[in-house]
């Protein structure tokens, strides 16, 4: 059997002369391997089997609903069908979704006419769907007046936007016919009856595209397998979206590669304009009758299922690929695919946005859908993009009355609004920064609230990005609280902003953290860096420096501020930077850490690893510089550097040597003094230490002597740790006496007094 009924008459002629695009026997063959991959549905468009029940409440509604077009009665309809289960089920076997499919997919009287096709191309389609469009809305009036709307809005979600929805497809199959209409008068118009070769050339694409769907339901309905692909498809108007289910497995073979650029530009064209007249006709419908619909929460429109989705997707991939790959297609043509471009990938966005919003809504996962949607919207906006540069350079040529910049800033109006509504941040920042109109970007970002801290975020990493940071913190004066939230991940510059914002405290624990910072905490988050950055993230001794001198500064400057306890610490850390410094350089330096903070346990850990006086003494230094809690936490630490301590003199011998050589107090004195032992007491418990002033004593953690020495304590004090050491039943008194000289001076006692029985 043939896939159209052609007759003799010129308008036949001009809607079945597609063989060429092998929509005709063709079509049949190409459609076979579609039969299994459509939606499972699609293989029972004939009759569906109802159970008993739906079946009195089909017809009980079709019974009221007559009784409405005849009388405009409506009494008693909610209570009958209520009473008979009509608002049990949900869905698409709702009675009430049955009957609105029944209404938009009546199949009219076979035609029996010679001049089947003439009459398909012309009067009686267009009259039977506008018959259908008039009966379906008498159908929502019996529904609200009946108040069997209000039922379905509370009850059946689902079922009433199915209705709603053939109200949407009956408006777009409507407008797509007009479409149809026009474009064969507009051929006839010029071609004329005469130019059979040339209006081959441009066979209408749409009509091509009827046929492939029509086939394709004939194909799953057997009870329509003797109907003309056009009549099929203009009555099928429930299943209009597989229009783009065609688009996504059929394009090939209504637009195919041989033929001339110039014929696959219009017939793109052509398909591109189906798409959109079909998805914003629906829409138009969709705002006319707002009221009418149920709350949309959760629900997918049809408009905005992947189905759809994907074919849009896939014409507008072909006209992009036409615009980057066609070298050969000259400016006018490429204008035109541009235009129609632009407007399908609105439609195409706005798909995408429904379905994410629907998904989000009922929960669902959808990163996967996300990153499709964002991914084709940021490919079809850089073409986009690229072509309207390309635009710019050929049509400022020879133009005097406008510069360059006009005709870029009007090229790219309406992708950039388009860009506006579906968050496409990186197209928005190009015209922007190309335009170099600040005024423009920071509108913009006022009017960018979207995912990912919206555009004025998306601006802030620009420009931290190109390290362009004086941009970036005068932003700071219009966006306050955006800057501070996106600096919270940038320390570096964040005290910068709050410094700004006259929060002079914050700005100084800010500063405070960052000059402390270890490693992946300095400046920037790790998740940011490269493996090459690694070194240069971290700042240097002189940045901590600086970093915490303006500290010092920024609390001074907070006057509703403590900030002497505050200024205090900082100039302890800056004590033990120092520390760091003259200590490290008695270690090799290694590059990975020439900049590392050491902790203060390090820093100890890295003086007890270096046999000397020095360092012996300057471990407790930084224990001094560190705090009281610290002290107590790292006690074992502490007790581990006065044994260190005691192992840096000869005690043996100096006991040796006062005892043969009979040293008099003073004498005594004066050699202690120059005991690693003095000077660590001297430097944690003499009148001159270096925590004076500074949070706690040494004593409340170790104090020197055992204050029980008839209890059987261990290690609580620096005596305890000293009795442990090898020479301390020798020379236990000279050790002594190092520790507990410093108390001496502190008192003003004479040594005279203070020694004469040191181990009492």
């Amino acid at each position: 059997m043939d896939s159209v009924r052609r007759n003799a008459s010129k308008q036949g002629r001009d809607e079945t002369r597609s063989t060429t695009y092998g929509v005709d026997r063709t079509a049949r063959r190409d459609n076979s391997g579609l039969q299994d991959s459509g939606d499972k549905r699609n293989r029972k468009h004939g009759v569906t089997r109802l159970v008993p029940g739906d079946e009195e409440s089909e017809v009980l509604l079709g019974q009221l609903f007559e009784d409405f077009l005849l009388s405009g009665n409506v009494d008693g309809s909610l209570e009958k069908l209520s009473q008979s289960g009509a608002f049990d089920r949900g869905g698409e076997t709702n009675v009430f979704a049955r009957k609105s499919k029944s209404i938009v997919d009546t199949l009219a009287k076979h035609w029996t006419t010679t001049r089947g096709a003439e009459i398909v191309a012309m009067t009686v389609i267009s009259s039977q769907l506008v018959e259908k469009q008039q009966k379906h809305e008498k159908f929502l009036h019996f529904l609200a007046l009946s108040k069997c709307h209000e039922e379905l809005c509370s009850r059946q979600r689902e079922s009433l936007q199915i209705i709603l929805e053939n109200g949407e497809k009956l408006a777009a199959m409507i407008q797509l016919r007009e479409l149809q209409n026009f474009i064969n008068q507009s051929r006839s118009a010029r071609f004329g009856s005469s130019s059979t070769g040339t209006e081959d050339q441009v066979s209408c694409a749409l009509w091509d595209l009827i046929q492939f769907v029509g086939e394709r339901a004939r194909q799953n309905t057997v009870l329509l397998m003797d109907r003309d692909n056009a009549e099929v498809f203009y009555s099928k108007v429930s299943e209009i979206e597989e229009v783009f289910h065609c688009l996504s497995r059929q394009l090939e073979y209504i637009i195919r590669d041989e033929e001339p650029l110039g014929v696959q530009v219009q017939r793109a064209c052509e398909l591109s304009n189906a798409c959109v007249t079909i998805l914003r006709t629906a829409l138009d419908y969709k705002n006319e009758h707002q009221m009418w619909y149920p709350p949309l929460e959760g629900l997918i429109p049809w408009h905005s299922r992947p189905l759809v989705c994907d074919g849009l997707w896939c014409i507008a991939s072909f006209m992009r690929r036409l615009l980057t790959e066609g070298s050969r297609i000259d400016i006018s043509a490429k204008s035109d695919i541009y235009m129609h471009l632009e407007v399908l990938t609105e439609v195409l966005l706005e798909a995408y946005a429904g379905s994410t919003t629907a998904k989000l809504e009922r929960e669902e996962e959808n990163k996967g859908f996300l990153d499709e949607y964002w991914t084709r919207r940021d490919t079809i906006f850089d073409c986009l993009y690229q072509q309207a540069k390309e635009f710019m350079e050929a049509d400022f040529q020879g133009v005097t009355e406008r510069t360059d910049e006009d005709i870029f800033r009007n090229r790219c109006s309406n992708l950039l609004s388009i860009a506006k509504r579906h968050a496409g941040y990186k197209i928005m920042w190009r015209i922007c920064y190309d335009l170099n109109d600040t005024g423009l970007l920071r509108n913009l970002m006022h009017e960018g609230v979207g995912p990912q801290g919206g555009f004025s975020y998306f601006v802030f990493q620009q420009f931290y990005d190109m390290k362009q940071f004086s941009k970036l913190l005068r932003l700071g004066e219009e966006f306050q609280d955006e800057l501070l939230m996106f600096l919270s991940r940038h320390s570096d510059l964040l005290w910068l902003h709050k410094v700004f914002l006259h929060q002079f405290s914050s700005a100084s624990d800010t500063l405070h953290a960052l000059a402390l910072a270890q490693g992946e905490e300095s400046m920037t988050t790790a998740d940011e860096r490269t493996v090459s950055e690694s070194e240069d993230v971290q700042p240097t001794f002189a940045d901590r420096k600086r970093f915490l001198n303006l500290s010092k500064i920024a609390y001074v400057a907070d006057k509703d501020a403590d900030s002497k306890s505050k200024v205090k610490r900082i100039e302890a850390d800056l004590k033990l930077l120092k520390l760091q410094e003259e200590i490290t350089k008695a270690i090799p330096s290694k590059d990975g850490t020439r900049n590392r903070l050491f902790r203060p346990e390090e820093l100890i850990e890295v003086c007890l690893s270096i046999q000397g006086r020095w360092t012996a003494v300057k471990a407790f230094e930084v224990f001094a510089w560190t705090s009281c809690s610290f002290r107590e936490n790292h006690r074992s630490l502490l007790e581990e550097c006065w044994r260190n301590a005691a192992d840096q003199d000869d005690w043996d011998r100096l006991h040796q040597a006062a005892t043969s050589e009979g040293w008099s107090d003073k004498e005594t004195l004066q050699n202690l003094r120059n005991t690693a032992l003095f000077q660590a007491s001297k430097t944690c418990y003499g009148p001159n230490r270096v925590n004076n002033t500074f949070d706690g004593d040494f004593a409340q953690v170790l104090p020197l002597r055992r204050e029980s020495p008839e209890k059987n304590v261990t290690t609580s004090s620096v005596e305890d740790v000293l009795m442990n050491h090898k020479d301390f039943a020798e020379a236990g008194k000279l050790m002594l006496t190092a520790i507990m000289l410093v108390c001496v001076e502190e008192e003003g006692i004479t040594a005279e007094d203070e020694f004469s029985s040191p181990m009492e």
